[in-house]
């Protein structure tokens, strides 16, 4: 795979150093085509280049676009780039295989991640050069082709996103050429109560994403010690524009509008205070739909991953205490965050915020929020520890709820 056209190198010479110089480039190139010529998404691509040239080319590329004195010149035996790269008819998968390589050809070498970050952002513009296949009709075989964490966790009601606001990625690790899934289980427990959830999700072709999940609500205190509310939620959601990951050049960020439509199973354990339904604790419906648009926003130059939603909703405790109240029943919108740090390309820190109406006399329902820890050690499986603050839940206990959130993920 031949290097593409150049884009806006540093001024100045930090990730150059930080690469190592001109000699640890060399190093990290000469790693990269050891693991690139046997990796089998993309090895065949290299058939039939010479290999030394490319080299050279790529060391002068990285050289150049890190801020150091070398010069790219953007041949390939008397061809343009763009033009070697028409012929090689590459996809999303084969760039995204090549960036990764690159990544770990850096970890390799010790290239801390801040600096490996500003080297990516710099390539991943290049996508819209290089990439000159694809964009039909999805496949009927998964490629696990999308940059490793780029699909998201499972949030508490099942979409992809964080643990409890959804972002515009599509779920799984298909690309734009074809489809990917997940499953996943959460467990919430608070002072007194607990949420489990579990459920899967599709995306199709990194633009549609249909998910299912089912929670259950628990109390663990007396008077509330057998409470059981179950809730089942169908979700859509719609890439609109944007892509999150390759435009580094551009602030447009990737968004996408979603659906999540929210089933109250009625209430349980509750039988002998005449309490069998939502409604009977103030809500108007058992049932209701969430729409939202989501904007979101990996800026690999900060190493940082950003996404505001807004929704609009009708649900009470995310309809687990159903839709609407005796306080207020009309549509709110209300605001979403999510904020992450990559500490490196398989490890997340954040923060999240999801505002929440106040629509029911027995439930003073404040903001959620929580601080996260995402490990995505491959593309098959995450893990998702955080430490939840979920307000109070009912006036039946004024406590503010806090405790820990672990969500486990399967996805390809």
């Amino acid at each position: 795979m031949a290097p593409a056209v150049a884009q806006t190198p540093y001024t100045d010479d930090a990730v150059y150093r930080g690469l190592g110089g001109t000699d640890g480039i060399v190093k990290i190139i000469d790693t990269l085509f050891e693991i690139t010529l046997a990796d089998p998404r993309i090895k065949e691509t290299f058939d039939g280049f010479d290999i030394p040239v490319v080299k050279a080319r790529l060391v002068e590329q990285v050289c150049e676009f890190a801020g150091g004195p070398c010069k790219y010149t953007g041949k390939y035996k008397d061809r343009d780039m763009k033009t070697v790269h028409e012929d090689m008819k590459l996809n999303n998968m084969h760039f995204n295989a090549l960036a990764e390589d690159l990544q770990i050809a850096m970890e390799r070498h010790n290239v801390p991640t801040s600096v490996s970050n500003k080297l990516i952002a710099k390539l991943a513009p290049m996508q819209r050069d290089i990439v000159t296949a694809g964009g039909g009709t999805p496949s009927a075989q998964p490629d696990h082709g999308k940059f490793i964490a780029t699909g998201g966790v499972s949030t508490v009601e099942g979409v992809g996103g964080g643990g409890i606001v959804p972002w515009a990625l599509i779920t799984g690790y298909g690309t734009r050429d074809s489809w990917g899934a997940s499953a996943f289980a959460t467990r919430v427990d608070t002072q007194d109560y607990s949420l489990n959830t579990f459920g899967a999700a599709v995306g199709i072709g990194d633009r549609v994403e249909v998910s299912l999940a089912r929670q259950e609500f628990k109390g663990d205190l007396a008077p509330l010690d057998q409470l059981n509310i179950k809730q089942d939620i169908f979700g859509v959601k719609l890439k609109l524009a944007g892509d999150a990951v390759y435009q580094q050049d551009s602030w447009m960020p990737q968004i996408a509008i979603g659906l999540q439509h929210k089933k109250n199973k009625g209430v349980g354990g509750l039988g002998a205070l005449g309490v069998t339904n939502v409604k009977q604790l103030g809500a108007k419906s058992d049932r209701g739909t969430d729409f939202y648009i989501a904007a979101t926003k990996v800026l690999f130059e900060q190493s940082l991953l950003v996404n505001g939603t807004l929704r609009s909703t009708k649900a009470n405790q995310m309809g687990i205490l159903g839709f609407g109240g005796d306080k207020e029943s009309s549509r709110r919108i209300m605001p979403e965050l999510s904020v992450g740090y990559l500490l490196t390309r398989k490890l997340v820190l954040g923060a999240e915020y999801r505002r929440k109406p106040h629509n029911l006399g027995v439930d003073n329902e404040k903001a959620y929020k929580d601080i996260f820890l995402a490990w995505v050690p491959n593309r098959h499986f995450s893990l998702t520890a955080a430490y939840a603050h979920l307000g109070t839940i009912t006036v039946f206990n004024p406590k503010t709820q806090r405790g820990a959130y672990l969500s486990a993920q399967a996805a390809f």
